[in-house]
């Protein structure tokens, strides 16, 4: 039985049988959600924002440590968002942008649960869920 998220979508086993049918001694392998195009396109999305977010995160902790007057409290607290964006950046985009790459979720269980972890701990506990198709 195939318990994948899409609308109307099958699931597609190794020697290409349908979900439906008996399963093989292999493992699940799910078609495809967009096409290759709209994978790269997506990619490139990915790729832009997790390096606009590494980049911008890292000038707001150097300057932070860079100029004492900024030690206030308020800037504190914007401290601490930002290294929780920087962070999401680094570890809870990498996991998508490279499925994004390889047109379509690569990783096992213990990554899909790692991308929702990783996301809900650095911040993004509300829009950050593990939506593997593969699980």
């Amino acid at each position: 039985m195939y318990s994948g998220n899409r609308s109307g979508g099958q699931g597609f086993w190794e020697d290409g049988a349908g979900a439906e049918g008996a399963a093989p001694a292999g493992t699940r392998s799910p078609a495809p959600i967009f096409s290759p195009t709209a994978y790269e396109r997506l990619a490139l999305v990915l790729g832009g924002l997790a390096l606009l977010g590494v980049g911008g995160n890292l000038l707001v902790l150097l300057l932070y440590s860079k100029f004492p007057r900024l030690r206030t409290p308020t800037h504190l607290f914007l401290v601490n968002l930002s290294l929780g964006d920087l962070l999401v950046s680094l570890f809870g985009v990498t996991f998508t942008f490279a499925s994004c790459l390889r047109n379509g979720w690569v990783w096992d269980a213990v990554g899909c649960a790692w991308d929702g972890f990783s996301g809900s701990l650095f911040e993004e506990s509300s829009s950050h869920k593990c939506t593997c198709d593969a699980w």
